[in-house]
């Protein structure tokens, strides 16, 4: 579990709940005409806005900010390379076989098999960062479509206030409803701020930071097996990896 993610959110439902516990936050902020206007605008315009095909991997991809990278972290990959530079240096590239398929989701398994299947290091070094490119772009398209819903929330928040606005203005005559369709009107702007700044945003952030970390240590896994391919020492392995820290 990625910590900072669980007490954001625990976070977020303890600011809610303290604000309700003091009457800071009534249920007079809670309202269908901002539901549907803000949540479900957002939704729609998402929708007609992306491929479906994104729209899949943009779901499927939101438990990746509660995913910690655990074993993929950079700093407990240099001693599993290291180790595969030692085991190489005794038997040759054949040890590539022993790899460990569970590492960066099985890039560290790709690129050992593709070492030992061609052999060729600048041809391994071509395939294996056209795949981290491919990996990037993918995930920055979904990283986008939680960046246009945060730019889209607040748009469809004050399209939802200029409504409640104008059947305000309808009904000047009575005094007594003004208020309340005031704050009506005004809640839909509370739902669009939110839903920007407290889930698109932040999801959309840690999703870039998750995956230029990820980017850091499929780097590390090429450069790591190309040193081996070169018969380099394991000192130098080491030496080469922490240029990464």
């Amino acid at each position: 579990m990625d910590i900072t993610t669980v007490l954001g959110v625990l976070g977020a439902a303890g600011l809610i709940f303290a604000g309700f516990a003091g009457n800071h936050i009534t249920s007079s902020l809670i309202n269908l005409h901002g539901v549907v206007v803000v949540i479900g605008g957002t939704v729609v315009a998402t929708l007609i806005n992306t491929p479906l095909k994104t729209i899949s991997r943009t779901v499927a991809e939101l438990g990746l900010i509660f995913r910690e990278n655990g074993e993929a972290s950079p700093e407990k990959l240099i001693p599993v390379i290291v180790n595969l530079a030692e085991q190489s240096r005794q038997r040759g590239l054949t040890a590539f076989k022993e790899a460990d398929s569970g590492i960066a989701n099985g890039f560290l398994s790709r690129a050992t098999t593709a070492a030992l299947e061609y052999n060729d290091s600048n041809f391994v070094r071509q395939v294996l960062e056209q795949e981290i490119n491919q990996g990037v772009d993918d995930m920055n398209e979904v990283a986008n479509v939680y960046r246009t819903m945060g730019v889209m929330a607040p748009m469809f928040g004050l399209l939802g206030t200029l409504i409640g606005i104008i059947g305000v203005l309808k009904d000047l005559a009575n005094p007594e409803s003004v208020g309340p369709a005031m704050a009506v009107a005004i809640t839909s702007a509370f739902y669009g701020i939110f839903l920007s700044n407290m889930v698109c945003g932040p999801i959309a952030g840690k999703i870039r930071a998750k995956v230029w970390l990820e980017v850091r240590i499929k780097s590390m896994i090429v450069e790591g097996v190309l040193e081996i391919m070169k018969g380099s020492m394991p000192l130098v392995v080491e030496r080469r990896l922490q240029s990464y820290l």
